[in-house]
């Protein structure tokens, strides 16, 4: 797999997990100037679980209420969604 197979992987890994969290990505960039998503995408890239992430994924329910302990943003994503006023579709 090239470097940039892997790279839109785990990116299509967050933005799922992002979507299944009840997390807009757009909202998410706009926060803090972009700050909180671009430490959650470093996070990802970073990430050593890519295989366990995209197998859990692939059975995971289309909502979730909390990411995975696996995940190295779950608790930036909790973060986030409670700085964000519990409605996470705005910014």
């Amino acid at each position: 797999m090239s470097v940039l197979e892997r790279i839109d992987r785990k990116i299509g890994n967050m933005g799922a997990m992002l979507r299944r969290v009840g997390i807009d990505r757009a909202a998410l960039a706009r926060y803090r100037r972009g700050a909180w998503f671009t430490a959650a995408m470093r996070a990802c890239q970073a990430c050593p679980n890519t295989d366990i992430c995209s197998m859990w994924l692939d059975c995971a329910p289309d909502r979730i209420e909390r990411v995975p302990e696996f995940c190295p943003n779950a608790l930036r994503f909790e973060n986030a969604k409670a700085a964000m006023g519990g409605n996470p579709h705005v910014s």
